[in-house]
């Protein structure tokens, strides 16, 4: 291989120290297409990529298992695969294929990174990236291993407040599958925008999580339908809430819309229960309420290029500031190896809480 390495900084590692071949994980069938079990995950040795001018060759510390990336595993078209695995993770810059944007990472730098696509993923010992569009410098004062989930779940928490401020819901959201990792970080986050959130969450044991947390309002959805729609109901009313973030889809969507009030919007931005549904044509007819959709990807790019770049260096501040221990986007981790990682998650998928979240380690 052939590198250029920044003056600046001493280099973790030489050019012969980096070797011609590396392992990732990758999906080679989807199976019976129904889940995750179902799918062929293995272990692959490749060639140890090179960057091009631009470019930075990051050595991979961790990386964290998303669920939103499970979809894709096992609902792709048979010609998709293999298909490479995970979408973000973090590590060090161990070489530079040149260019003037490579010196704002030079080698050594701390980093998180986004794969985009498709021909790379996180799930591997080495990947190279775009200097600037794929690159996010990560804060020095945190171990690198700490920073392997900064992007998809705490921009999620950012973007879901951000829109429900734009429209118009300032005090307080609902948010459903209250007890995952978004929904930790968003009970976290929003008392720092004087906010406040209404957790729906199905079991005992995940409203008792959230209240370690200091969660304030929790609505377990477990008993009669009747009582815990109407204490969902008098919360949205008393708080003013006038946006949902529906995690869940299936028959909550509905229920949703019919506890919001008039003018109302209910987010869709998962599917945990499948097809949306339940919806009385009624609320949207007459009570104008709307159901919409939050995308990550989409609110990262709303509005432009300028807005795009002032909204990413505002977020990313935020989120870097919280990425330490006992931030508010701080993640506890549970770590796994690459050969023992599809096992890993299909265990965790039976479980109904959150406190941990799946972390593949490299180092």
């Amino acid at each position: 291989h052939r590198y250029t390495r920044s003056r600046k900084q001493k280099p973790t590692m030489t050019a012969s120290e980096i070797p011609n071949e590396m392992k990732r994980l990758v999906v080679t069938s989807a199976g019976k297409g129904t889940s995750v079990a179902d799918c062929t995950i293995e272990v692959e040795t490749v060639p140890t990529p090179t960057p091009k001018s631009g470019e930075v060759l990051v050595k991979v510390t961790a990386a964290p298992i998303n669920p939103s990336d499970y979809g894709s595993w096992y609902l792709s078209k048979a010609d998709s695969y293999p298909i490479v695995m995970g979408l973000e993770g973090c590590g060090v810059v161990v070489a530079t294929g040149g260019g003037l944007t490579t010196y704002r990472c030079p080698v050594g730098t701390k980093v998180g990174f986004v794969c985009g696509g498709g021909k790379q993923g996180s799930y591997s010992q080495y990947v190279t990236m775009n200097a600037i569009t794929e690159i996010f410098p990560m804060p020095d004062d945190v171990p690198i291993e700490d920073c392997a989930s900064f992007m998809v779940n705490p921009y999620t928490a950012v973007g879901i407040l951000d829109i429900a401020q734009q429209a118009g819901s300032t005090k307080a959201i609902v948010h459903t599958a209250a007890a995952s990792q978004v929904g930790q970080m968003l009970n976290k986050l929003a008392p720092m925008q004087d906010m406040e959130i209404i957790n729906v969450v199905r079991r005992e044991e995940q409203k008792k999580l959230l209240e370690e947390l200091g969660a304030k309002h929790i609505v377990v959805t477990s008993g009669e339908e009747e009582v815990w729609k109407k204490e969902l109901k008098d919360l949205v009313k008393e708080l003013e809430a006038t946006c949902a973030f529906d995690a869940v889809a299936g028959d909550m969507t509905g229920h949703l819309l019919d506890v919001m009030p008039i003018k109302g919007s209910v987010y869709l931005y998962g599917a945990l229960a499948g097809k949306a549904g339940n919806i009385n044509p009624s609320d949207l007819i007459y009570r104008k309420k709307q159901l919409k959709s939050f995308y990550l990807t989409s609110w990262i790019k709303s509005g432009g290029s300028y807005q795009m770049v002032k909204r990413m260096m505002s977020a990313g501040n935020l989120v870097n500031s919280g990425l330490g221990q006992g931030g508010w986007c701080c993640s506890q981790f549970e770590d796994v190896t690459m050969e023992k990682a599809h096992q890993s998650i299909v265990e965790a998928l039976k479980s109904s809480i959150t406190g941990k979240k799946l972390r593949i380690r490299f180092d």
